[in-house]
């Protein structure tokens, strides 16, 4: 009796053990294979800022475009004192011959691009996707201000704004690495800022 229980345990036993090790095997192939989630990609948050939309609320990346060196720290400095939250600047990852100041977001009607717009003459603005609401500004070599910018965007509703915890509400600017704000073929030597 005991040689029986053997012999048809045994197999049922085996069996068992080879499903779950092949469905260990799928997990770990599908887990290695698997697309990583992109840095940076953090959805925005509806946010109620009453009637109008103003520079602390908005969340920006200056991107010097141009030749002229130090152009994105310039810019940055002037509009951190304008009160918009410039998480950084630096070089961007373009051969795009600007002519006039590009501002990128995720609609290029979104309210923060517009606002950030009114700050540039003969802005341009693009829209991309981006789900996080952070804007990019991107600086021709040579740039005119507006002498006394909207300090406001009228809304109606939410506005979906950058998390702050994901944004990074730096206190101090700082120039790291930037994404590719436009899909370029070949890279060029990088530019001074």
């Amino acid at each position: 009796m005991n040689r029986k229980i053997r012999m048809v345990v045994t197999p049922v036993v085996l069996l068992s053990l080879l499903g779950g090790v092949g469905f260990a095997a799928k997990w770990g192939y599908e887990g290695a294979t698997a697309k990583a989630p992109e840095k940076g990609l953090a959805q925005c948050v509806p946010t109620d800022v009453g009637d109008s939309l103003e520079p602390d609320e908005v969340y920006l990346r200056v991107l010097n475009a141009g030749e002229t060196s130090g152009l994105a720290k310039l810019t940055a400095t002037y509009l951190r004192a304008k009160d918009f939250r410039v998480l950084r600047y630096n070089n961007a990852n373009t051969d795009e011959e600007l002519t006039q100041p590009v501002v990128i977001g995720n609609s290029s009607d979104d309210p923060e691009v517009k606002l950030v717009m009114g700050f540039f003459e003969n802005a341009v603005a693009r829209g991309d996707g981006r789900s996080d609401h952070i804007v990019d500004v991107l600086l021709p070599t040579k740039l005119a201000r507006v002498e006394n910018p909207k300090m406001s965007v009228k809304v109606d509703g939410l506005v979906c704004l950058p998390p702050p915890s994901t944004a990074g509400d730096s206190t101090e600017l700082a120039p790291p690495e930037t994404p590719d704000p436009t899909p370029s073929p070949a890279k060029s030597p990088a530019k001074k800022k």
